[in-house]
C-alpha cells in the first residue's frame, strides 16, 4: 500500500494449507490452498466461488483465523494473523454462517445472543450500555427491538439470519466472513438478506468475504470475484467482467450451471 492509502482488512500471501491422513502406506496428502493469495479492502466484498471441495472452506477458516497456513502469510488490518494480533483485535473479525442456529443458543433470547461479542471485546461497556446497542444493532438490521426478548425456534429462518447479522455487526467489525450465509434461505428472503449486507457494509465500510456455492447470490452482494479451483485461484476479477467475460475454462463451466 502506499501514500495514505488504507491497510487491506485482510491479506493472504501465497498460503498453503495441506491435511494428511492414515499411516505409513496408507498416508495421504490433500493440498486444500495452494498459494493463494488476494487482498480486500475496507468497504469491499470478495466474493469465493468453487465446487465442493475446491478450498473455500479452509479460505474461510484461514481468513478467520481457524486455522494457520503451512506456508505463506495472512495478515489482518497488517498485521500478522497471529495468537497476540487475535487478542489484541477481538470484536475486529466476525462470521455469519450458513445456519443461524450454529450462532444462535436455543437456549437464550435473541438479545442474550447478540450481546455475548461485547463481553469479550477489548471496549469495555456497561451491561445497559450494551443493552442499548443490542436493541439498536436489530433495528438496524430491520427487526424490531422486542424481539431481544424471544428464543430462536420463535423467528422465521430469515429474522434468525438477521439476527446473525446483527450478531457478527454487534462490534463494528473492521472484517466479515459470510460463509454459505444465504443459501439455507428461500430466494425472496435471500435477496431480502443480501440487500441488508450491501446496504449495511455501505453505512459501516467493513470489509467481506462472501464464499458461496450460489453464483446468482454472489454476484448480488461481491464486488470482485476469486474462483477457486483444487485449492487454487485460477481466475480474479470484477464481479460483472467475471459474468460477462469469464476467461478460465472451469470459470465458463461453473457459469453455466446459472
Amino acid at each position: 500500500m502506499t501514500g495514505n492509502l488504507p491497510h487491506p482488512v485482510l491479506e493472504l500471501e501465497r498460503a498453503s494449507v495441506t491435511f494428511t491422513s492414515g499411516l505409513g502406506k496408507r498416508r495421504r496428502v490433500m493440498t486444500a490452498m495452494r498459494d493463494v493469495s488476494f487482498t480486500i479492502a475496507p468497504g469491499e466484498t470478495l466474493g469465493i466461488v468453487g465446487e465442493s471441495g475446491s478450498g473455500k472452506s479452509t479460505t474461510g477458516a484461514v481468513a478467520l483465523g481457524l486455522r494457520t497456513p503451512d506456508t505463506g502469510t495472512a495478515r489482518l488490518l497488517g498485521r500478522p494473523f497471529d495468537r497476540a494480533t487475535k487478542r489484541a483485535l477481538r470484536g475486529s473479525i466476525q462470521a455469519v454462517l450458513q445456519h443461524p442456529q450454529w450462532s444462535l443458543n436455543p437456549r437464550r433470547r435473541v438479545g442474550e445472543s447478540v450481546r455475548e461479542p461485547l463481553t469479550v471485546a477489548p471496549e469495555r461497556t456497561s451491561r445497559s450500555q450494551q443493552q442499548a446497542r443490542v436493541e439498536a444493532i436489530l433495528e438496524r438490521v430491520g427487526l424490531s427491538a422486542d424481539m431481544a426478548d424471544r428464543y430462536p425456534h420463535e423467528l422465521s429462518g430469515g429474522q434468525r439470519q438477521r439476527v446473525s447479522v446483527a450478531r457478527a455487526l454487534i462490534t463494528e467489525p473492521r472484517f466479515i466472513v459470510f460463509d454459505e450465509a444465504v443459501s439455507a434461505l428461500d430466494v425472496s428472503v435471500q435477496l431480502q438478506i443480501l440487500a441488508l449486507i450491501r446496504e449495511l457494509q455501505e453505512q459501516h465500510q467493513f470489509g467481506a468475504l462472501f464464499i458461496s456455492h450460489d453464483l446468482s447470490a454472489v454476484r448480488r452482494v461481491a464486488h470482485r470475484i476469486a474462483v477457486l479451483y483444487r485449492g487454487e485461484i485460477v481466475e480474479t476479477g470484477e464481479t460483472e467482467h467475471f459474468f460477462t467475460s469469464p476467461q478460465h475454462p472451469y470459470s465458463q463451466r461453473l457459469l453455466e450451471t446459472l
